[in-house]
Parts: C-alpha cells; sequence; structure tokens
C-alpha cells in the first residue's frame, strides 16, 4: 500500500511546490506556528533546555517515535509532525509508507529540508478536518503536540479514527505533574502557545475510554500514550 492510497476522495488537494501538499482551502494560511519554525527547531532539539524545563531529553522523544515507527508495517501517520527535528532520521530510513501532517507550511517546509529525497508525503492539514479514509492507518504517531490543543481529547479522539482495527497510536504530550513545568507551562499559555494545563491521570481517563488497550507512563512533564485499537 502507498501513501497515496489513504487520502479520502472527497478532499480536493493543492500542490504548494518543494513537495508539498495542501488540504486547507486557498484562502486559508495555515497556523500562527509558521514564524516560529527556525525558534521551534532550537527549542526542541536543546538538550540542556528540555531536561531543565520539562524533565526529560530529545533523545526520549526519538526512541518514543522509532518505537510507533516499529510498530506495524502499513501506512504512518505523524500528525502535528513539525519540523521534524527528532523524526527526520527515522523516517528517511523507513521501511513503510510515512504521511506527515502540520497546519503550518513553515513547519512542513524545514521538515522537506531535512527529509530531502526521503519517500514521505508531507501534508497541510488541520488536525480536526484530516484529509484521509477512516482507519487508513496501521499507526498513528502524535509527538509532543496535544498539548498545544485547546480540546486535546477531541484531538485524540479523531486520531483514533484514523486507525486501523488492531492498529496502534502513540502519543506523548506535556503535562503540568512537575511543579517546575507547571509554571513554564502557564507562562506559555498565557502567550496563548499552550493549551489548558492537563495531568497524566486525565490522559489516562480519556485513553481508557478511547481504546482498546491504553498505556500511560510520564518522564518529567512529558507523558507517553502508547494504545491499541
Amino acid at each position: 500500500m502507498n501513501a497515496g492510497s489513504v487520502f479520502a476522495a472527497s478532499v480536493p488537494l493543492r500542490d504548494l511546490g518543494g513537495g508539498l501538499l495542501s488540504a486547507l482551502p486557498e484562502d486559508d494560511q495555515g497556523a500562527p506556528y509558521d514564524r516560529h519554525a527556525e525558534i521551534y527547531d532550537r527549542l526542541i532539539g536543546n538538550r540542556r533546555y528540555n531536561q531543565l524545563i520539562w524533565g526529560c531529553d530529545p533523545s526520549e522523544y526519538a526512541a518514543f517515535a522509532a518505537e510507533a515507527l516499529a510498530s506495524a508495517d502499513g501506512p504512518f501517520l505523524d500528525a502535528g509532525s513539525g519540523t521534524a527535528v527528532f523524526t527526520a532520521d527515522l523516517y528517511r530510513r523507513a521501511a513503510r509508507p510515512v504521511v506527515l501532517v502540520d497546519r503550518s507550511t513553515g513547519m512542513l517546509r524545514k521538515a522537506a529540508e531535512r527529509l530531502q529525497e526521503a519517500p514521505v508525503t508531507l501534508v497541510q492539514a488541520d488536525l480536526f478536518a484530516l484529509p484521509f479514509s477512516p482507519q487508513s492507518f496501521a499507526t498513528v504517531g502524535c509527538f509532543a503536540m496535544l498539548h498545544v490543543l485547546e480540546e486535546p481529547w477531541d484531538a485524540l479522539a479523531r486520531l483514533r479514527s484514523m486507525v486501523a482495527p488492531g492498529g496502534h497510536l502513540y502519543a506523548s504530550m506535556l503535562v503540568v505533574d512537575r511543579r517546575i513545568s507547571r509554571h513554564y507551562h502557564r507562562a506559555l499559555e498565557r502567550r496563548h502557545e499552550m493549551g489548558p494545563p492537563r495531568r497524566e491521570a486525565e490522559l489516562a481517563s480519556v485513553a481508557r475510554e478511547l481504546f482498546t488497550d491504553a498505556q500511560v507512563t510520564r518522564t518529567g512533564a512529558m507523558a507517553w500514550l502508547r494504545a491499541t485499537v
């Protein structure tokens, strides 16, 4: 199965050039994070920043993504891929179809620079209106992104609908169980760069309702969800 077979026939796609497709209307310019792609790169990839503020290491992000990528053989969706700062090496070596989605063309263009000739599909789309047929992906990954949303549980439910029966979902999100991280999270929320603070127990409760089997663990302020549909 190739990546093209996952798209819903009813959703028109526009070619943005540079290997990018868009499922957004032509008058929709995307996300305000377009202008933050370079800053995002420097922070997400910075070991000291992550260890100090969030209590975890970028190598853990990459290891979690690698686990998700190795979970099956069918199509893989990275929902909210950002610039692929800690996943590009994995996707270049992937032996399965990989689709990266983000609302920000700035983020996707940075990801395209990293991925170069890798056999991946990059799509600008809204997480709440994905241009794919239901149950199209053997694995869905959503890495360090849910915490920026106002309605992360709604997003998680929508991502679940993209997973084929017996497939897997891997999601990570920042939670406020760690005191130092909690204060920083709330400062970012006031700047509209984070959604409302959530706790690990909230994620675990929602996951139990949505998935046949779900496990939530935490490192510092990062919660890790591994689930089977």
